[in-house]
């Protein structure tokens, strides 16, 4: 049995959340604030006996975007899959009329809503013909977080997280309209446990959180795996060994106890108490050795010593393991508990939060990516791209900040086997970094994911990780392999595919049969690109998520021919040592005309390599470098979600940079710009107007 769906409403950051799991390894993915640890806590109440059985929720547990928490509810539940025909698997079970084969599927979910009352006035009133808004608030006014009650039912078949559902079973308030709560809807809210049955004692469940005291876990008996691994080991040793090994310690024990530096201590404490009390009311005192004479006891008292794999021979305490190590070691045992322990439980639950809080980098992929699991369902969360490398995205939910409530996203939703293993295969610890982020760009080479971060930071003062885009270098031209994750189905967020149109920088002949060997090459590479065009063009369109964004020719000949030869220039005495070498090429790369610059920067990165090239313009970058604006535009799409705090931030910057460079009457622009006393709106308002040809001010109005 193990947990399929996980759907939550109205809880914390979750305003209207769903879930999907499979049997075995599971990932959940997202950024700081997504609501990782909410979406732990909501599991956890209905499954982890750590947590009181009837939980109390509080006004701060209701979603922020409610416009009022009074009246709504706050509903968890989950759906079990692969249900055995064990009683207490089969009273979760969601049956099908007319069938009485065992149900492979269940439910089980917690309700905290307005106590019966309540929910009866509030249909009242939604029947009456002069309702309204003030007096449905009038209403609600009068509801205490002491008038909810919390309720645990079982084979429910409602998706609360679905708009509809919510409103017809549980109400709309703009509407004004409540259902009866004297209608019977145990098909659709479920039926109470059978009284014998307790669902948290069914299930195993161990949470391990990021900070977790393993130390302290691993003496504690009842929450010690080693204890479980242990428990009956004892009845399988012969009975003459375990005659041997108790008549041992017997005598052991005896030996330490009459010990003369024993017998000592004995004498003095029983000297000073009749001193004390006298011989008439004094206790008499032994000292005695009581080390476990019984075998399940002698089990109990094992402990694990631990060796350094660099230290041979060596072993000690678990305490002196670093919190990375005793995390390990314990995830180990509990995993290896769940499996090898014969229970009565029907499913185990292994929720780890966050591992890489304690877990090395190369662990972290090894231990996730060759654990192996029959028994027990796994959940992990993280904000590791080394995790989520090895994650498979058909495993993976991923959670997004939004406005007070998180966005979940499955992006393996709909797609082919094929294209999934595609995209698993591409997504290296790297690569990966785009699940997490909020919008993002592919390109498709080196030079463009060395220049196009630096020249955006220099140009703007911004960089793209704080305004949460990733730059995705694909390595070849193959976009739709990852940009396919992009889309309304699986994770909305914005994605542009930066890519170049290949036009030929020189004149080709009509006729191609007249073309020598160099305009063949540039025709070859302009058919290329518009093949290239016409495919992600096509395979983009009607995808609000995605765009292909083009460059006339490519991207060093487009950067440098707009009017950005200096940088190119400046890197010359660091290619060429002869100075005739030099002032060739940059008497071409200065050269207005595509046909001359193009050729000669191309040649150039060919010869050196477009990777070292761009390492090297790099450094070269100025304030005033020309972003072209192919590239602003696909920057401007990812990162739609821009915040006026940043916007306002690179206003300021481009104002410092104007004033101390340009020596002309747009520096004395920029000296009068009043910033004081200005909110950011304003402050961004007024740059805009005033900087009507800036590139900031052309950036600004892409988004």
């Amino acid at each position: 049995m193990y947990i399929s769906t996980l759907s939550i409403r109205n809880f914390r950051n979750f305003k209207t959340a769903k879930l999907r799991f499979k049997k075995g390894i599971n990932t959940i993915i997202g950024e700081n604030g997504s609501g990782k640890t909410n979406l732990f806590f909501a599991l956890r109440i209905l499954i982890d006996d750590a947590l009181p059985r009837y939980f109390k929720f509080y006004q701060t547990d209701f979603n922020r975007t409610l416009e009022s928490w009074a009246g709504h509810w706050i509903i968890i539940s989950i759906t079990f899959s692969g249900l055995d025909a064990s009683e207490e698997a089969q009273a979760l079970a969601i049956q099908s009329s007319g069938h009485m084969e065992t149900a492979k599927h269940g439910s089980y979910s917690v309700y905290f809503r307005p106590k019966y009352q309540f929910r009866k006035e509030l249909y009242d009133y939604s029947k009456v013909a002069e309702k309204n808004a003030a007096g449905l608030k009038l209403l609600l006014d009068k509801l205490a977080i002491e008038d909810y009650e919390t309720v645990y039912q079982c084979r429910g078949t409602a998706d609360f997280s679905k708009d509809d559902t919510y409103k017809q079973y549980v109400g709309d308030f703009d509407k004004i309209e409540f259902p009866d709560p004297d209608d019977k809807q145990e098909l659709i809210f479920g039926t109470w446990l059978p009284k014998e049955i307790n669902i948290h004692n069914e299930l195993s469940c161990t949470f391990i959180k990021a900070l977790r005291d393993v130390e302290s876990d691993l003496r504690t008996y009842s929450s010690n795996p080693l204890i479980s691994l242990l428990r009956g080991k004892e009845k399988s040793v012969a009975v003459a060994k375990q005659h041997e090994i108790i008549k041992s310690i017997n005598g052991l024990n005896e030996q330490i106890s009459t010990l003369d530096e024993v017998m000592d201590v004995k004498n003095g404490i029983d000297k000073s108490i009749k001193d004390t009390v006298g011989t008439t009311y004094a206790p008499n005192i032994d000292i005695k050795s009581e080390l476990p004479n019984e075998m399940e006891k002698l089990f109990q008292s094992l402990k694990l010593w631990i060796g350094d794999p660099d230290e041979d021979g060596h072993r000690g305490r678990i305490s002196e393991l670093s919190l990375g190590g005793a995390n390990l070691i314990y995830l180990s045992l509990k995993l290896l508990e769940y499996e090898k322990v014969k229970t009565d439980r029907v499913a185990n639950f292994l929720l780890v939060e966050e591992p890489e809080a304690h877990v090395h980098t190369h662990i972290q992929k090894t231990l996730f990516n060759s654990l192996q699991e029959n028994k027990t369902q796994v959940i992990i969360s993280t904000h590791s791209t080394h995790i989520s490398s090895v994650s498979n995205i058909s495993r993976v939910n991923i959670l997004s900040r939004g406005d007070k409530e998180a966005h979940i996203f499955h992006p393996s939703k709909g797609l082919e086997p094929n294209e999934v293993v595609r995209i698993e295969r591409y997504l290296d610890a790297v690569r990966s970094n785009l699940l997490f982020a909020k919008g993002v760009v592919l390109v498709e080479g080196d030079a463009e994911q060395i220049l196009i971060p630096e020249m955006f930071k220099k140009v703007f003062g911004l960089t793209l990780d704080e305004i949460g885009v990733s730059l995705i270098n694909i390595g070849s031209t193959g976009f739709e392999n990852v940009a396919r994750i992009f889309h309304p189905d699986r994770v909305r967020k914005n994605c542009s595919i930066l890519t170049d149109g290949d036009e030929s920088i020189i004149a080709l002949p009509v006729d191609p049969e007249d073309d020598n060997e160099y305009q063949a090459h540039c025709r070859a590479s302009e058919e290329k690109g518009l093949e290239r065009k016409t495919r992600l063009t096509d395979f983009s369109k009607g995808n609000s998520y995605l765009r292909p964004i083009y460059s006339r020719h490519t991207f060093e000949v487009d950067l440098l021919m707009n009017g950005n030869s200096h940088e190119f220039v400046h890197c010359l005495d660091k290619i060429y040592k002869n100075e005739s070498s030099i002032k060739k090429s940059k008497e071409k790369l200065e050269n207005d005309t595509v046909a001359v610059a193009g050729v000669e920067v191309l040649r150039l990165a060919d010869k050196f390599g477009k990777g070292w090239l761009a390492l090297l313009v790099a450094e070269q970058l100025v304030y005033n470098t020309y972003i072209p604006k192919y590239i602003l535009e696909a920057i401007a799409f990812a990162a739609a979600h821009i915040n006026i705090s940043s916007k306002a931030k690179a206003v300021l910057h481009r104002l410092k940079q104007i004033q101390n460079h340009d020596g002309n009457s747009l520096q004395e622009q920029a000296k009068k710009f009043a910033i004081n006393d200005k909110t950011h709106e304003e402050l961004v308002t007024s740059f805009i107007d005033n900087f009507e040809e800036d590139q900031l001010t052309v950036f600004l109005a892409l988004i």
